[in-house]
């Protein structure tokens, strides 16, 4: 029978019964998982391994998992081993990482009963953050091979503080010894084969299993440090084999400090085994009994010399010896004993001797008072023998010691020196002073000593008055010797006398006591002492005190009162030490005094102590509440604090309270924690038009006092969302427009129509002009509530003349204004002033005299000036002449017959011009005074024809009107008339006349001849011209033009056809002058001209007699520059060179360069030097400019040597030196100044070459002739050949002087027409062809003057010895190879362009005395950053003060301008009137600003401008007139007026606010836009650019470099930082001051270069598009295409999309390649654990006038939904402009991520559907957005864009245009303060769009200018790919125009 179990039963059963029992029970009862091996908590090293191990028991058998923040580990840093059937899990990590591997990691036990966790941390530091005590392996496991069933030992030792435990692993899984059964041990503090071993690892037996990977982990509390793993291999047993015994680690050497420990290892083998032991010379250090096996460790403590050991190693089969040395390092000796040369009472000074032979690092003194038991003070780092220890005590005992310190470290101390400091006078007073009466007339005084006497006391002495407020020196006085008491006799009786004592010493008095009173009346009680105050409540104060002593005490009086002038209040009460002052005010400070009364009369009362009682709650509410509606949602409540009597505490804040009046809720709502100061808050989210009732509360921090009364306000109305209708204008006269309109619509009103605002602004064209002007129309009470039908007018009056206005209507409420009317444009009538009276008259001279008189009714001050335009009725325009009021004629000189003269007058008032007065008067015509002008003789296909075209002669020369013409012919040479032809003139007055003569004869010279008729006759014929009618084979040359310009001669030259053979002869006219050339020449050089005179070519074909072709050329000759001729020295210089004078190289004009031009000179036969007669100007120099041009220059000049001598270029110079040597034999810009010859004579001459169109030069003349000595004989030439390019240019000289006699002789008349034309052309002369002065590049002349010494160039100012890398080495980079040399210099982590920075250097050395003036140094903000004398702007002196010629700043050179700019330091307040006196006295009209006013919590300049209205610094008064803040500048304008000037001038300050606090921008894009505008504002004509920033040289020389780098980029096509940065250094100390500007500057250099300047005026929008639209030459794309493709030239690193890139943030992106920059992505708040919870697709943008203005976002994911509404919260943005559908083209492009009907939530917040609104192009969606968290609300509107095609752009650009501004017009209405969100699909492309003409469409109102190009490449600094395609960058443009033709979209 089975056995039966109950409730007391016992039964005792079998083992078979008791494992059925066990299985029964545990069938039954499963067990949750317990961890029965938990992880601990760890500190690694970086680099390093970390090993958490953890095991569980349970059943069913628990399976253990790692997780780390919630998710299963993954990695292939992390590998996970798991043991004990999953039950167990090791987590090993390694490498470790910091501080990415720092975490919390979470092991998790799980069976089917349960889950149980456990967490451990882990904490990795780097290698220089470890502890002192974190553990190390001194040694490690070493690789063993052990023989199966042997014992095999692996070795492990550590160190650490504390000592480390020491742990085993095998392949990563934890070793267990207690789970062997003994057979593996861990060695702990014992010893191994007599070796002491603290963790090794004995394995006994070793099996197959014991075979693997060892590590030992060393953990104590400062972390856990594993060593190298080891591998053990256990193989078969072999037979035994004998080797000699060897080491297999030898002992090693050690060098160690003074005192230090060492351990040395030393390890031998063999077999059998051999013994180890340590010798020291012939001494045994191991004992014999106890010699180790195989390895001995010697270990030596307080090593104090250096010495030799031995480590021994013996067995049977030999002895082997191996010799470590130990050398002890030399710690410096004791100086000797200090001496005492000077005592102080708070000062030692000693002396001491080194006592070292070695040299000394610096000594260290240690000191102590004998009379403290604090630590010794220690001073370090002393140099000297000698030192002064100061603040020590007086009369003080100090021992003090010295010892010397060395690279090894501190010595021992010398011997100690003890002395005692002087005495001074005693530091405090006398303590506890009493005194009380003997006597009547006697009483004690007595004391204690002074805490510190400073000395020995010699005495004390008493001072008593009856008259305290007395001097304390007219008191009393009583001297005690030695004693602490005395007795003070003779005193009046019932007398209060006050008792101060003080001590003194030998040296002086100390302080006195605090007073004391005493009453001499006999047995009355002393002062109560030591009265105390102490706070017990808000109304109560406790007292206490110690008595009297010895006195007989009935009572104490106690007097108190409120502050210092409250009413004394007395009260009586029994002897106490204590008592309790009730009935007080709360925190109010109160004065008490007390005194003891005995029987014998009331004592003298204490010194008054103060207590202020606990604060309470306030006990009145705020005053003067009050409530104001400041818009339809918003109350401001304002309010005083409580009477501060009734305060009660210190206020701690307010409360507001409010709930609408009517409201289901009883309870307000209440606004809580405003600050103390803050006396008003604004009410907001309230409902519109709602009667609010609201009370305030103050509070202490004991809590809240009552409410105030309560106050009723009103919420505002809101503004009319409709304008008015059936607007309608016209205009009534010049200065009046009536407007005419209805109320809006009923519907839309919003409330009582209160009135309207007519809104004006005058236009020009489409665009606005002046700021708009309002008119408000107020109605009556009676009207507000009219009904709609009602018309309302108005009148605008003062308006000026035939002037269009854009007029709107907008009705407001009380509210504000609404919505505007659509704007009607309406002209102006007619002009205000009547016609002015004029007169015309011809005088006897025959001028014309005006007179005029004021309009008829006008009073004198109307009229501000008249206006006369006169001139020939047939000639436009008329001339103008403005003339004051006081004038009231002018007389017309210069009147021509038969012309018809045409006056028009008009009297100028502040309207504008009036009316005009017209005079027509006629002069009586004459016969014509001048010949016509033939422009053109020509043949055509048959020979025997020519066409003749004429122009009618000058109109001053007419005489009246042209009616016919007559053409005279004659063949050359013939006698008797002409043919003469008669034909009318032209229609037109002025225009071309034309006449095909016929049945000429082929190849015949003519003579033509044409003459012009009035109706009063004819005039003169024309000069003859001779054309040659054709051959029937004529060939004419072509290609005639100008070769070569020079000052005073020009060279032409011509091409002929293939196949021309013949040679007939030219000729060439030119003003009057003609010159034959022989018809096989291609080329004449035109000499004796005029320099900076215009010249006219003709070259006509003479054929076999005169006449033929013409063909014309112009040219004008060079500016007459280098006259001076170069002189030569009269003796060699010392290096035997002939040194000859260059003349001045100034130039009105730009100059490339300066040519030295050798010409050797020729001997005739008698074997003189042929002298030049001439000028250079008359050589043909046409070779000369070909060796400039040509690259290969030094072989061509080798070949000429070897000819007939002939002129070539011996140097190059871009500035004009002051001296050359010829024949130096050194090379000048690329050309050899070869040697001269021996006896040969030279001449030399300087030739410029100018920077102009055509190839033009300017020649000095010859210089004097030179010649070197010896000189050899030279070949004899033909005399004649020699002087034929010297004499021929006189020949023709004489030529042309014959002719123009000639032709002088021939006109008896001056040449009118050319006096006529003699104006015009000095206005070409003035206008088109002087270019402005410019002097010499400041830049090329420090190149030139500022070498290294083996440049061949020598400076006069380079410091003897002085050696830096030359400026010729780097020379200018040409534009094209920008990009190329930008790379190179970045290359290898920019190593060269560090080496280039850091090699500028000026080469001189410069003073700054006047900086380092002590009356200057104030007005430095940095000591070390100064002002150099030689560039320093010195401001005009002011009389009697000193400096005040002084200012931080120095000018500094532009590119060919100096003193272009100012580098100034940021203002300091004392400098801020010497800073506007310099902009002043300078006439500076731009001020750059690079710094903010604070930066990185650190005032980086102070504000020296006003923020309003006016301020005077100094002798300046600044006005601030105007200010505009953009994205990333702003510009400020000033008016500015000196103290007793009357001039009054405007400035410009331009602050670049983008400047990052650290390093530079990361996108030079907006500094470049800066800087573009800075320019484009300074006047022409105005003084040095003011730049500055903090210091004034870093960021200022940035601006400064590229600004000017831009200048020189123009002209010469190359920038050259390196050049100018140098030059800066010399002007102003560190200019450029970091190597990241350095980069900067080449960066945006390398930008400017690559985009160019694309901005373009509003007005040529057009044309700049028409060029876009054109095929660039040589491409075959359009300027459109290259522009956009520009953009793409930067690609973004990867490293600039961290957070996008990471795992957890990958799905969020909807495009793998569009990715937010970390630098300006939208980071969301993180939720705690959730990693990525702060990353969403989407950028801020800035906008035109505000920073992160927009987010450019893309369309949101399903997953990122949440996501997206959060950013809109937290970033307060609550406008979202979608532009995309959500599917298009079949595919998803954004998800829908609002609610449809009813609301929804979004994580926290709830979004509720409010309205949707569908327009003709857009929807606009409201949602009401609620934050569940704490129940705020906000109104969000989301703008769909429903007209963008699925496929490409919109056709016309005008309903996206009203998209943006109906946009930005809610924002401004309704918007909060956050940015407007963006998006489409990606968020780049149509968002791109978007945020592009919202910028380029500001800024097109504000500034007029159109950059589509740099808004683009701006935004794609912010965001990648923004305006994704050419067809939206294309359409930005289109869009711009369009924009062009409309009127203003924004509401202003």
């Amino acid at each position: 029978m089975a056995p039966t179990w109950g409730p007391g039963m016992v039964s005792v059963v079998g083992p078979m019964g008791l494992l059925v029992v066990l299985l029964v029970g545990g069938c039954a009862a499963e067990e949750p998982p317990r961890f029965i091996k938990e992880p601990k908590d760890q500190i690694g090293v970086s680099g390093g391994v970390a090993s958490f191990v953890c095991q569980a028991t349970g059943d069913p058998k628990p399976r253990v998992t790692w997780n780390k923040k919630g998710k299963k580990v993954n990695s292939q840093r992390f590998e996970t081993i798991e043991f004990d059937e999953s039950a167990g899990a090791v987590l090993r990590i390694q490498p470790l990482r910091t501080p990415r591997d720092e975490n919390v990691y979470e092991c998790v036990a799980q069976n089917s009963v349960g889950e149980i966790t456990v967490h451990a941390k882990l904490t990795v530091l780097r290698e220089d953050q470890l502890p002192s005590g974190f553990p190390n392996i001194d040694m490690g496991p070493q690789l063993k091979v052990v023989e199966r069933t042997r014992t095999a030992t692996m070795l492990c030792a550590a160190s650490g503080n504390p000592d480390p435990e020491i742990t085993w692993f095998k392949d990563f899984l934890p070793v267990d010894p207690s789970a062997s059964n003994g057979r593996i041990k861990q060695l702990r503090s014992e010893t191994f084969e007599s070796t002491p071993i603290r963790g090794a690892l004995q394995i006994e037996s070793s099996e197959e299993t014991d075979q693997g990977k060892y590590e030992c982990v060393a953990t104590n509390s400062a972390g856990v440090r594993y060593s190298s793993p080891a591998n053990l291999y256990v193989r078969e047993l072999r037979e035994v084999r004998r080797v000699a015994p060897r080491f297999s680690i030898l002992p090693m050497s050690h060098e160690i400090m003074p005192g230090g420990n060492v351990n040395i290892t030393c390890v031998a083998v063999g077999s059998p085994m051999p013994y180890v032991k340590w010798m020291q010379g012939a001494e045994d250090l191991t004992p014999e009994d106890d010699m180790p096996v195989g390895r001995n460790v010697l270990e030596l403590t307080d090593v104090k010399d250096s010495a030799n050991y031995t480590c021994v190693a013996m067995s049977s089969l030999g002895v082997i010896e191996a010799v470590a040395q130990i050398t002890v390092k030399s710690l410096p000796k004791a100086p000797g004993t200090p001496m005492v040369t000077e005592n102080t009472a708070t000062s030692i000074t000693i002396t001491w001797d080194s006592g070292n032979p070695d040299p000394v690092s610096y000594y260290v003194i240690e000191y102590k008072s004998k009379s403290q038991d604090g630590p010794y003070q220690i001073k370090e780092d002393i140099t000297t023998t000698r030192y002064s220890i100061g603040g020590l005590s007086p009369n003080s005992e100090y021992e003090i010691w010295v010892s010397a310190v060395n690279s090894i470290g501190q010595g021992p101390p010398s011997e100690s020196v003890v002395t005692r400091t002087g005495e001074q006078a005693p530091a405090s007073a006398p303590r506890n002073v009493q005194a009380r009466m003997l006597s009547a007339t006697t009483m004690i005084v007595q004391w204690e000593e002074p805490v510190e006497p400073n000395g020995l006391i010699r005495g004390y002495r008493v001072y008593y008055t009856m008259e305290p407020e007395h001097p304390v020196g007219n008191w009393q006085k009583h001297n005690v010797d030695d004693s602490l008491l005395t007795t003070v006799g003779s005193l009046l009786e019932d007398e209060t006398y006050t008792v101060r004592v003080l001590a003194f010493t030998s040296v002086g008095d100390g302080p006195l006591s605090d007073p004391i009173q005493v009453k001499t009346q006999q047995g009355v009680p002393g002062q109560p002492m030591n009265l105390r105050a102490e706070a017990r409540s808000e109304t109560s104060i406790t007292l206490s005190w110690s008595p009297p002593r010895q006195e007989s005490i009935i009572k104490y009086e106690l007097l108190f009162r409120e502050g210092d002038h409250g009413r004394e209040v007395g009260r009586t009460f029994d002897p106490t030490t204590s008592y309790v002052v009730e009935d007080l005010k709360p925190n109010t400070e109160y004065a008490f005094r007390l005194a003891a009364r005995s029987p014998q009369g009331l004592g003298a009362f204490t010194p008054v102590v103060r207590q202020r009682t606990l604060q309470s709650k306030p006990s009145a509410p705020p005053q003067d509440v009050k409530c104001v509606s400041v818009r339809s949602t918003a109350i401001l409540v304002s309010w005083r604090p409580p009477p501060p009597e009734t305060h009660n505490g210190a206020l701690v804040g307010y409360s507001v309270r409010y709930r609408p009046l009517g409201s289901e809720d009883p309870e307000p709502k209440e606004v809580n924690g405003i600050p103390p100061t803050t006396t008003q808050i604004l009410l907001e989210a309230l409902e519109k038009w709602t009667q609010y009732r609201i009370t305030t509360v103050a509070h202490t921090e004991v809590g809240p006092g009552p409410e105030s009364s309560p106050v009723v306000v009103r919420t505002d109305e809101d503004v009319p969302s409709a304008p008015p209708r059936k607007v309608e204008a016209e205009a009534l006269n010049a200065t009046a427009i009536r407007v005419l309109w209805r109320s809006p619509a009923p519907g839309r009103q919003h409330g009582q129509i209160r009135g309207y605002q007519v809104h004006y602004v005058r236009m020009e064209g489409a665009e606005a002009r002046g700021p708009p002007r309002i008119k408000d129309v107020m109605l009556a009470d009676a009207q507000w509530e009219t009904d709609d039908t009602a018309e309302y007018e108005m009148v605008i009056t003062n308006l000026q003349p035939e002037t269009a206005y854009s007029i709107t209507v907008a009705a407001y409420t009380m509210k504000g204004d609404g919505a505007r009317s659509k704007p009607k444009v309406v002209v102006t009538k007619g002009a205000v002033l009547g016609r002015p009276t004029l007169s015309v008259q011809q005088t006897p001279e025959g001028s014309l005299l005006a007179r005029w008189e004021p309009p008829a009714g006008t009073a004198e001050d109307q009229v501000l000036g008249y206006r006369l335009q006169f001139g020939r009725e047939d000639s436009t325009p008329l001339a103008t002449l403005e003339f004051p009021p006081s004038e009231d004629r002018y007389t017309a000189s210069g009147v021509h017959k038969g012309a018809t003269y045409v006056f028009r007058l008009a009297a100028r008032s502040r309207g504008g011009l009036g009316e005009e007065a017209a005079e027509v008067l006629s002069i009586p015509e004459d016969t014509p005074r001048g010949h016509p002008q033939i422009l053109e003789a020509a043949g055509n296909a048959s020979a025997g024809t020519v066409l003749l075209r004429w122009l009618p002669p000058v109109p001053a020369e007419r005489n009246g009107a042209i009616v016919k013409y007559t053409v005279a012919v004659r063949e050359a040479g013939a006698l008797g008339p002409a043919r003469e032809t008669e034909l009318p003139a032209a229609a037109e007055p002025g225009a071309e006349n034309a006449l095909t003569l016929q049945g000429l004869k082929p190849d015949t010279a003519y003579d033509l001849q044409v003459r012009a008729h009035t109706r009063r006759g004819p005039g003169p014929f024309s000069p003859p011209v001779r054309y040659r009618t054709f051959l029937r084979d004529q060939v004419s040359p072509k290609n005639f033009k100008v070769k070569m310009i020079m000052k005073t001669s020009v060279l032409l030259s011509w091409e002929f056809p293939d196949n021309y053979n013949s040679p007939t002869p030219y000729k060439i006219q030119y003003n009057g002058l003609t010159l034959d050339v022989d018809g096989r020449t291609t080329k004449k050089l035109i000499t004796h001209l005029k320099p900076h005179t215009f010249y006219n070519f003709v070259l006509t074909n003479r054929g076999s007699s005169l006449g033929g072709l013409q063909q014309t050329v112009t040219a004008w000759t060079a500016f007459n520059l280098l006259n001076g001729k170069p002189s030569v020295a009269p003796k060699p210089d010392a290096d035997g060179f002939i040194m000859v004078y260059l003349p001045d190289g100034q130039s009105p004009v730009p100059v490339q360069s300066y040519f030295i031009v050798m010409v050797p000179l020729r001997k005739s036969r008698g074997g003189q030097f042929l002298t030049p007669l001439g000028s250079p100007e008359d050589m043909d120099l046409e070779e000369l400019i070909q060796d400039i041009s040509r690259l290969q220059r030094r072989s061509l000049r080798h070949s000429r040597q070897l000819e007939v001598p002939r002129p070539y270029i011996a140097a190059r110079f871009s500035v004009l030196p002051p001296t050359f040597h010829p024949g130096d034999q050194k090379q000048y810009g690329g050309f050899d100044n070869r040697g001269l010859e021996p006896g040969h004579r030279y001449v030399l001459f300087v030739l410029a070459v100018l920077q102009k169109s055509e190839p033009t030069f300017a020649a000095s003349p010859f210089s004097d002739p030179f010649q070197l000595d010896n000189p050899d004989p030279q070949p004899i030439v033909d005399g004649e050949e020699g002087l034929i390019w010297v004499i021929g240019p006189v020949l023709a000289v004489v030529f042309i002087i014959c002719i123009v006699i000639a032709i002088l002789l021939y006109k008896n008349k001056p040449d009118s027409k050319r006096k006529d034309s003699e104006p015009r052309t000095k206005c070409l002369l003035n206008n088109a062809d002087l270019a402005p002065h410019h002097p010499k590049d400041p830049v090329e002349m420090r190149r030139i003057n500022f070498q290294t010494p083996d440049s061949g160039l020598r400076s006069p100012l380079r410091e003897p010895g002085f050696h830096f890398e030359s400026m010729l080495s780097h020379p200018p980079i040409p534009i094209a190879d920008m990009a190329e040399h930008t790379e190179r210099l970045k290359a290898n982590d920019s190593l060269k362009l560090s080496q280039e920075y850091e090699s500028i250097d000026p080469g001189q050395q410069f003073t700054w005395e006047h900086s380092n003036l002590e009356v200057n140094k104030p007005k430095n903000r940095y000591a070390n950053v100064i002002a150099y004398d030689h560039s320093r702007v010195i401001l005009q002196p002011i009389e009697g003060i000193m400096g005040s010629d002084y200012i931080n700043a120095n000018y500094v050179d532009g590119y060919r301008c100096q003193n272009a700019y100012i580098a100034t330091q940021g203002p300091l307040p004392e400098t801020f009137g010497d800073f506007w006196r310099m902009v002043w006295e300078q006439r500076s009209a731009t001020i750059v600003m690079m710094t903010r006013l604070e930066e990185k919590s650190r005032i980086k300049c102070d504000q020296y401008w006003p923020n309003r209205g006016t301020e005077t610094y100094g002798f300046i008064q600044v006005t601030l007139l105007d200010t505009i803040e953009l994205a990333t500048f702003c510009v400020r304008t000033f008016s500015l007026h000196k103290n007793g000037s009357s001039e009054k001038r405007e400035v410009r300050q331009f602050q670049f606010t983008a400047w990052p606090d650290h390093g530079v921008p990361e996108y030079p894009t907006p500094f470049l836009a800066f800087l573009r505008r800075v320019k484009t504002c300074n006047p022409p004509d105005a003084g040095p650019i003011v730049v500055h920033c903090s210091a004034g040289v870093g960021r200022t020389g940035c601006f400064i470099v590229i600004d000017a780098m831009l200048e020189r980029i123009k002209p010469e096509k190359t920038v050259d930082v390196y050049g100018h940065v140098t030059l800066m250094r010399s002007q102003r100390n560190y200019m450029v001051q970091t190597e990241d500007q350095y980069s900067f500057i080449h960066e945006a250099l390398l930008e400017a270069v690559g985009c160019g300047n694309t901005e373009v005026p509003a007005r040529s929008l057009y044309a700049y598009i028409q060029k876009l639209a054109q095929v660039e030459p040589g491409e075959h794309v359009t300027g459109m295409e290259l522009e956009f493709k520009r953009l793409a030239n930067s690609k973004a690193h990867t490293s600039r999309f961290i957070s996008a890139n990471l795992p957890c943030n990958k799905f969020k992106n909807r495009l793998v390649n569009i990715m937010p920059y970390e630098s300006t992505r939208v980071c969301l708040q993180p939720i705690r654990g959730v990693e990525g919870s702060d990353y969403i697709n989407a950028s801020f943008i800035d906008g035109y006038r505000q920073q992160k203005a927009y987010i450019a976002t893309q369309g949101p994911l399903a997953e990122t939904t949440e996501d997206f509404w959060r950013m809109l919260w937290e970033n307060n943005s609550t406008i979202v402009v979608m532009l995309t559908k959500l599917r298009e083209m079949g595919r998803e492009k954004c998800h829908q991520y609002w609610p449809a009907e009813r609301s929804a939530r979004y994580q926290y917040f709830v979004v509720d559907p409010m309205a949707e609104y569908n327009m003709p192009q857009y929807i606009l969606r409201e949602f009401k957005v609620t934050d569940a968290r704490d129940g705020q609300s906000r109104t969000v509107r989301q703008f769909q864009f429903t007209d963008w095609p699925e496929q490409g752009v919109p056709k016309s650009g005008e309903g996206f245009i009203d998209f943006i501004g109906q946009v930005h017009k809610t924002k401004e209405q309704f918007g909060q303060d956050g940015p407007i969100s963006v998006h489409c699909s990606a968020g780049v492309g149509r968002t791109g769009v978007f945020i592009t003409l919202s910028i380029v469409l500001e800024r097109m109102r504000y500034e007029g200018v159109v950059d589509i190009f740099q808004t683009v490449k701006m935004l794609r600094t912010q965001r990648p790919a923004m305006v994704q395609t050419e067809d939206e960058y294309q359409f930005c443009y289109q869009a711009a125009l369009e924009y062009l033709g409309s009127f203003d979209h924004y509401a202003t």
